[in-house]
């Protein structure tokens, strides 16, 4: 997407799944993006997390979860290091 911060205003009733439905349609490299694309090395699975309000959700449980006015919704792709 280029940018670390996106600001959305969702209509009553949206769950965290139409947000990303928002973002796929406002950036078109959005899925390609989570699927990993532009990452060193392929991965078999979508290497991101998804987060609401600080509490993991898992990205099956986004059609499922509702989102309230001020909710924050993040996406990380997780580091690991030794």
């Amino acid at each position: 997407m280029g940018t670390a911060q996106v600001i959305l205003s969702m209509p009553n009733g949206a769950t965290a799944a139409h947000v990303l439905d928002e973002l796929r349609l406002r950036y078109p490299r959005f899925e390609a993006g989570l699927q990993g694309e532009g990452l060193p090395k392929a991965l078999e699975t979508m290497p991101y997390a998804l987060f609401l309000n600080a509490r993991p959700l898992p990205f099956d449980r986004a059609a499922a979860t509702p989102l309230r006015d001020g909710d924050r919704l993040y996406l990380f792709l997780p580091v690991a290091g030794g």
